[in-house]
């Protein structure tokens, strides 16, 4: 294996650091390698969930589909994907149809435009707090209203340690919240090129078009109003007029903001 530097924790790390450790993965994980650690965590998983009802949250990232793979081999196929459809991206939207599970639920929030308005602060936050609200309302959400519905006894996540995700207090993987939802994250000490060695060996490298949008590694998925930039916010409406126009058109019938971005574009009606 050839050594090419890998990024840290995504907060701190570079859009263009993990775009040249995906260009690169076979040389940083072997398959040998990659197929071991999966067939551990197919082991942990099965000894975790022996004799419960088990089901996983997707949500078409690369995080998710490391954790498609590892529970779909553990026999576990249905999951849940915490959407608001009317804020997504075109784009992500029509892949995550195209190459959804097949015990896939989808559940919507139901949060648009309207709501946006009447709560101006959600739209490009940077404080943590409201970044962890969006989270709350869409995939928390979500999770605790699929776990309910299907009478599960626990819910695998794609959390990883890596990315400073929460996934049980003092380093455990595993974990019950105070609506008795019962969260486990069995590949929370995976980096990040173990989750792409998976996408690259087991999916064929077939990953949302969002990877492919500027700082797509960094922001991931998520609705349009939690993709802050560090640069400010004009620059997130610019970065919204980069990723897809369409929404910022439609962004710009509710937000001053928008519209001036299409006008610098030339682009306004």
């Amino acid at each position: 294996m050839q050594n090419v530097l890998t990024p840290g924790r995504k907060q701190t790390a570079s859009n263009e650091a993990f775009q040249r450790l995906w260009d690169n993965i076979e040389k940083v994980v072997s398959r040998d390698h990659i197929e071991s650690l999966v067939a551990d965590a197919v082991l942990t998983i099965r000894s975790k969930t022996a004799n419960k009802k088990a089901g996983y949250a997707w949500s078409g990232g690369k995080d998710s589909i490391a954790l498609q793979v590892v529970c779909e081999l553990s026999g576990i196929r249905s999951c849940v994907i915490g959407l608001s459809q009317a804020l997504e991206y075109p784009h992500y939207l029509k892949w995550i149809h195209l190459n959804k599970p097949t015990g896939l639920v989808m559940w919507d929030a139901n949060i648009g435009y309207q709501w946006l308005l009447q709560n101006p602060h959600m739209v490009f936050p940077e404080d943590s707090k409201l970044l962890a609200t969006w989270y709350s309302l869409i995939q928390h959400a979500a999770q605790k209203d699929y776990y309910k519905h299907a009478s599960l006894d626990i819910i695998c996540l794609g959390r990883r340690h890596q990315d400073g995700n929460y996934t049980g207090s003092g380093g455990q993987n595993i974990y019950t919240d105070k609506y008795g939802v019962t969260r486990f994250s069995p590949i929370a000490h995976w980096k990040h090129e173990h989750v792409m060695a998976v996408c690259h060996y087991y999916k064929n490298r077939n990953l949302p078009p969002i990877y492919n949008d500027p700082q797509g590694w960094i922001n991931g998925t998520g609705v349009w109003p939690v993709q802050t930039s560090s640069l400010g916010r004009e620059h997130s409406w610019e970065l919204l007029y980069q990723i897809s126009p369409e929404t910022l058109h439609i962004a710009a019938n509710y937000f001053n903001e928008a519209k001036s971005i299409l006008q610098n574009h030339g682009k306004a009606s």
